[in-house]
């Protein structure tokens, strides 16, 4: 057997090894961690700045790409409208038509897609 063709049969092995790993490796676990109790969540907010409200000066929308498509015509926001709501809706261009979201901060449930931000608590320029 020539050297490359040993060189090549131990890249096969190797590619087939990892690539084994790979594949029956175990399944990666992405949840969040549980919620603090109260007291403790007290306490994170007390430790809380509240400064005055800035000026804009340095502020640009563009400095902040919105949603990005995730498949087909679905951005981020409405793969997660679809995810968090119930019995959602979509048209053709998967906007969110129809459906409820619970808002756990307030306990409130609102059924207009467009009266519910899904990306941050405090707006953007609120922090310039």
């Amino acid at each position: 057997m020539s050297v490359y063709a040993r060189r090549i049969s131990v890249a096969a092995g190797l590619t087939a090894l990892v690539g084994t790993i790979v594949l029956t490796g175990p399944t990666a676990q992405a949840a969040p961690p549980a919620p603090v109790d109260a007291a403790t969540a007290r306490a994170y907010v007390g430790t809380l700045t509240v400064r005055a409200e800035g000026t804009l000066d340095g502020y640009s929308r563009a400095q902040f790409p919105h949603w990005i498509t995730q498949h087909g015509e679905c951005n981020t926001r409405e793969v997660v409208l679809q995810r968090d709501g119930e019995d959602v809706g979509q048209n053709g261009k998967c906007a969110a038509v129809s459906g409820t979201w619970y808002s756990p901060y307030d306990g409130a449930t609102w059924k207009d897609a467009s009266d519910i931000d899904i990306d941050h608590v405090v707006s953007v320029p609120a922090t310039f």
